[in-house]
C-alpha cells in the first residue's frame, strides 16, 4: 500500500500524463504544465499558457471501514487512511478559443486514462516504491458543485479561471504504527460460577 508521499506522486502523475500525451504540433502555443496552489488560481498574476492542477480539497473516503494491514512480513498495523483528492484541471491561455481547446483535448486525454497504475505513480519522485505493484489510483471527472463553485467565484472575483474538476478516489495511506499482539491461545479455561437460590 501508499506511504504517505502517495499525495505528491499522484498530482505529479496526472500532470505527467498531460505533458506526455500534449500534441504540440496541434497548438500554437508553447503549453507549460505546472502544479498549482489553490491562492494561485485567485491572484492578480495570469497563469502561463498551458494546463496548471490545483489539489483544492482532500476528504477522507466515508465509504470503506478498512481493517488493520498486515505487512509482507505478517506484522499487524493499523488501518490503511483512504483519501478522495479533489483537483481543478486549469487550462490558460492568452486566446480565449486557445484556451477552450486546451481544456477539450485535456478532458479526453484524462478520460482515456482513468487509472494511474502505480508504475506511472512511483516514477514521479525520488523516493523508492511509494505505491505497491498492485496498487492503482482511480481518476474520476467530478464537476464542481454550485455551492463549491459559488465559493471559488467568491475567492476569485473577476480573475475565476475556467476549471474541471477530477477526484482521485481511494487513495491509501498505510500507517506505520504496529499493533501490538498476544502470543498465540493455547488453551482455554472456563470458571463455573455457583447459582444463588
Amino acid at each position: 500500500m501508499a506511504t504517505w508521499n502517495a499525495i505528491a506522486a499522484t498530482s505529479k502523475a496526472i500532470l505527467a500524463v498531460l505533458e506526455e500525451g500534449f500534441p504540440r504540433d496541434r497548438f500554437p502555443i508553447s503549453a507549460s504544465f505546472e502544479l498549482v496552489q489553490p491562492q494561485r488560481l485567485a491572484g492578480t498574476t495570469a497563469l502561463p499558457d498551458g494546463i496548471a492542477l490545483c489539489l483544492w480539497r482532500v476528504a477522507v473516503n466515508p465509504r470503506r471501514a478498512l481493517p488493520p494491514r498486515r505487512t509482507p512480513d505478517g506484522r499487524r498495523t493499523k488501518p490503511s487512511l483512504p483519501l478522495d483528492l479533489h483537483y481543478l484541471l486549469v487550462p490558460s491561455a492568452t486566446a480565449a478559443d486557445t484556451q477552450q481547446r486546451l481544456l477539450g483535448w485535456a478532458l479526453r486525454e484524462l478520460e482515456d486514462h482513468p487509472v494511474l497504475a502505480s508504475g506511472e505513480l512511483n516514477r514521479q519522485l525520488a523516493e523508492p516504491e511509494v505505491f505497491a505493484a498492485d496498487e492503482a489510483v482511480e481518476l474520476l471527472a467530478d464537476p464542481l458543485a454550485l455551492a463549491d463553485f459559488m465559493a471559488l467565484w467568491d475567492k476569485a472575483k473577476a480573475t475565476l479561471p475556467v476549471a474541471m474538476g477530477y477526484t482521485a478516489r481511494m487513495l491509501l495511506i498505510d500507517s506505520e504504527v504496529l499493533i501490538s499482539e498476544g502470543p498465540p491461545v493455547r488453551e482455554r479455561e472456563f470458571a463455573m460460577a455457583g447459582v444463588r437460590r
